[in-house]
């Protein structure tokens, strides 16, 4: 079985069950800190990876690392490890997201700016962007001052560029 199929049916299990709970949400917001913590957090990823430690070393540790989490995910953590496929959790924990927020009708968006804003100015840009889609829409903003002004969306999968140092790399590539 390929990653993605092994990824989505854990996924879609993970998203029945904590549906029929009523911890959906619950669940998907936890989620978010799981995926943070496996990519910022070396220790973790190393336990989970690591081949000389047990399977029950591993469900044990990881048990008492996310005591304060949703049993469902905690159940999660410890089926993959005893399966086998703790290497594929973060992507897991992804597909859930993703088939969480297609079920509530949610579209992720990004914005990338050169500076920081106001809450009020994103507010504003969230509230824009959720009437021109017609949807509920999940903001995340991130600062990138290499963008020198403007912004870069990404709704999806899809990415509009409209930032200076976009616009700069157009103008290079006409040139050349």
């Amino acid at each position: 079985m390929d990653q993605g199929r092994v990824c989505m049916s854990y996924a879609r299990a993970l998203l029945e069950w904590a549906s029929e709970s009523g911890i959906a949400d619950e669940v998907y917001a936890q989620s978010a800190c799981l995926v943070r913590l496996i990519d910022e957090n070396p220790s973790f990823t190393h336990l989970l990876h690591t081949p000389m430690l047990s399977i029950n070393k591993k469900t044990n540790s990881t048990a008492k690392i996310l005591a304060d989490c949703a049993p469902h995910l905690i159940t999660l953590v410890t089926l993959s490890i005893k399966n086998r496929r703790e290497k594929y959790l973060k992507h897991i924990l992804n597909c859930y997201q993703k088939l969480h927020r297609k079920k509530l009708g949610i579209v992720r968006t990004q914005v990338e700016i050169a500076r920081e804003l106001s809450n009020e100015t994103l507010l504003s840009i969230k509230h824009f962007i959720a009437n021109s889609l017609k949807k509920e829409i999940e903001l995340d903003v991130m600062v990138d001052p290499s963008l020198i002004g403007g912004f870069k969306l990404t709704i999806d999968d899809r990415l509009m560029d409209k930032s200076i140092r976009g616009e700069l790399e157009l103008l290079r590539k006409q040139f050349n």
